[in-house]
């Protein structure tokens, strides 16, 4: 045997054996909910507001579809606990200052390993806002580690079944939470702290969402005098502005839907209205105007006053234009400026003969902007006007009268 077809030998008896050999078995893709990555907070009138995507995808990337509750978990941390007094304000002299360090009570960090944060410890003080007094920078007083939050947290509010169903709105979950009135006083300002997660059947819970925090303010005066108007063009919301307001939103909903989903639109503080250029004719809406105090978290106004549309479209097209008859041996040529609304199908046209009323002469509408009238008379006057017709058989006005001899 030659030394080639001895090295083919050698390498089919290596291949043979692989050729049966199977991959260890893959286990199944994972069934517990993916978490919950966009929870946000804001505060509306004297509830909270919390909102995410619906959950809808498992760990291993599958369609989730036994969902069966959202569950709400809660800390809550004081302010006064996390910031030493200013030494002006606590009176601090310089005696009493001395007598801290030479028992180890000062807050001042060290260049040492004992300056670093205890290890457990549920919260820290950011550099940049240590002793921050601003409402606006209360939030950021403190950190909160997903770990620890998990260990700490106490479930404040579920979600299953029909009230779960009636939390979505489009793609999102909405959930409102009572602002607990017995809570903080004014030396004990606390921070809420809030994570979600969803809950699939078999009771299999997903890991905890992205944490946020609000510390609850005052909300602003709701806007008084709401009014909505439809017209051709939209929806028109106006309001009188509050006196404490940076901004106001304007919220829309259908009829059928319980809660609003994101602003319709964002205002300035000097704004006072709206057109809704987006409504639809056919539905029925609920408009509502809050104030704004606070961006960042949002703190807005309660909604006060809300008001419900039919929006129907009632609103007859502009008339046309332009008319002129163009005289042609037993018959009249008709031209004219089509009607400017958008929705406009087509013309009527009517025509007097002599002694008697104006009739229409078209069975069907003319869908251009022009008509050849014939078999008329010679020698006699006639007299034509026009009507433009929309989509739901709304007339306009009568166009200008045109008088025409025939030769």
């Amino acid at each position: 045997m030659s030394s080639r077809s001895l090295a083919v030998l050698l390498l089919l008896l290596v291949l043979v054996p692989a050729c049966g050999r199977k991959e260890p078995p893959q286990p199944p893709p994972s069934r517990i909910p993916a978490p919950i990555s966009d929870l946000s907070i804001q505060q509306r009138g004297r509830e909270i507001m919390l909102t995410m995507t619906y959950p809808s995808v498992t760990l291993g990337g599958l369609p989730s579809e036994d969902l069966e509750a959202i569950e709400i978990f809660q800390m809550t941390r004081i302010i006064s606990a996390m910031i030493e007094p200013d030494e002006e304000e606590a009176g601090v002299d310089e005696t009493e200052e001395a007598s801290a360090e030479d028992e180890g009570l000062t807050t001042e960090p060290e260049e040492s390993e004992e300056s670093e944060e205890p290890e457990g410890s549920l919260f820290s003080l950011p550099t940049a806002v240590s002793g921050a007094t601003e409402e606006a920078a209360k939030e950021d007083l403190i950190d909160v580690r997903g770990r620890d939050f998990a260990a700490a947290a106490e479930l404040a509010w579920t979600l299953r079944a029909s009230e779960l169903d009636s939390s979505v709105v489009g793609d999102e979950v909405i959930i409102r939470m009572p602002i607990d009135e017995s809570s903080g006083t004014e030396t004990e300002e606390e921070i809420l702290v809030f994570g979600a997660r969803s809950i699939a059947a078999g009771r299999r819970p997903s890991p905890f969402s992205n944490l946020v925090k609000l510390f609850p303010r005052t909300p602003p005066a709701a806007p008084s005098e709401l009014s909505v108007e439809a017209s051709p063009q939209g929806v028109q919301v106006e309001w009188k502005p509050s006196a404490d307001a940076i901004g106001y939103r304007v919220y829309r909903r259908n009829a059928k839907v319980r809660d609003y989903g994101e602003p319709l639109y964002s205002g300035s503080k000097d704004s006072s209205s709206h057109l809704d250029r987006t409504a639809e004719f056919g539905r029925r809406y609920i408009y509502t105007v809050t104030s704004v105090s606070s961006d960042l978290p949002l703190v807005e106004s309660a909604v006060v006053a809300e008001h419900e549309v039919d929006y129907q479209d009632r609103f007859p097209p502009a008339r046309p234009t332009e008319v002129v008859a163009l005289a042609e041996t037993g018959r009249v040529r008709l031209l004219w400026q089509p009607s400017t609304s958008e929705d406009t199908e087509g013309y009527w046209i009517y025509r007097q003969d002599p002694g008697r009323s104006f009739e229409p002469i078209n069975t069907d509408l003319v869908l251009g902007s022009e008509y050849l009238d014939r078999d008329l008379l010679s020698g006699v006057v006639y007299r034509y006007y026009l009507l433009a017709v929309d989509a739901s058989e709304n007339q306009s006005e009568p166009s200008d009268e045109i008088e025409v001899r025939v030769p």
